[in-house]
C-alpha cells in the first residue's frame, strides 16, 4: 500500500486544518474570557458612575441651599441699608425745616 502524493498533501492539509481549528478555539476562549472581564468592569464603572451621580446631585442640592441662604442674607442686609439711608435722607430734609421753625 503506497500512498500517493495527493493523499500525503491531503493529510498535511487535514493536519493544518486541525491546528487552525485548535488555535481558533483557543482564541475564541480567550475572547470569551475577555468579554466576561470587560462586562464585569463595565458593570463596576456603571455602579461607580451611579454613585458619582448621586454625590453630584447631593452636592448640587447643598449648593442650591447655600445660595438661597446667601441670597436671603444679602436681601436682608440691603433692606437694612436701604432703611438706614432713607432715615438719613428724611432727617436731612426735616432738620433744616425744624431749625427754621424754631428760629422764628
Amino acid at each position: 500500500m503506497s500512498t500517493s502524493p495527493l493523499e500525503i498533501r491531503i493529510a498535511h492539509l487535514e493536519g493544518a486544518y486541525e491546528q487552525v481549528t485548535a488555535r481558533l478555539g483557543s482564541i475564541e476562549e480567550r475572547i470569551g474570557s475577555l468579554d466576561v472581564k470587560l462586562e464585569n468592569r463595565l458593570g463596576r464603572v456603571e455602579d461607580k458612575l451611579g454613585r458619582l451621580d448621586d454625590r453630584v446631585g447631593r452636592l448640587d442640592d447643598k449648593i442650591d441651599i447655600r445660595i438661597d441662604s446667601l441670597r436671603a442674607e444679602l436681601l436682608l442686609r440691603m433692606d437694612r441699608q436701604f432703611y438706614w439711608m432713607l432715615s438719613l435722607i428724611v432727617l436731612a430734609i426735616l432738620v433744616p425745616i425744624f431749625l427754621r421753625l424754631l428760629s422764628l
